[in-house]
């Protein structure tokens, strides 16, 4: 058995994974559907009618890349992000592990936060939910 190291788990919004990132945490919670009637005998009946999946990504704040570094989502395009309504607060991710299937669809960003002290790096979380339907797919 070989266990898949953290470090090569990519979270990636619109082909760009978020700089400085030191975790992702993949959230996938089944939407149940319990119903119950009274040829049931008192006993409940439970149904998955969907999944609702989140993401959290947490890192060091990153203001400017280095020369090339064209992949990455700096924490000023992640507050961009954040902050847009509408339409164009959904964004493309993909979310895979060095091998092996990954998961792919389109998001929208629920939560950002900064926390900063004088004695460390800023640092940054942001939330995600997905918005649509979801494909779990081998990539080309």
């Amino acid at each position: 058995m070989a266990a898949e190291l953290g470090y090569n788990i990519a979270f990636k919004i619109g082909g760009k994974t978020l700089t400085g990132r030191t975790q992702d945490d993949l959230t996938i919670t089944p939407t149940i559907k319990e119903s119950i009637t009274k040829d049931d005998a008192g006993n409940k009946n439970q149904q998955v009618s969907g999944q609702e999946v989140t993401f959290s990504c947490q890192g060091l704040v990153v203001l400017s890349l280095a020369s090339g570094e064209t992949n990455k989502l700096t924490r000023d395009e992640i507050v961009e992000m954040a902050l847009a309504t509408g339409s164009s607060a959904v964004v493309a991710f993909t979310y895979r592990p060095s091998s092996g299937k990954q998961l792919s669809g389109n998001c929208v960003v629920t939560g950002y936060s900064e926390s900063s002290n004088s004695e460390d790096e800023a640092t940054y979380t942001v939330d995600f939910k997905t918005t649509g339907a979801l494909t779990f797919t081998t990539p080309v």
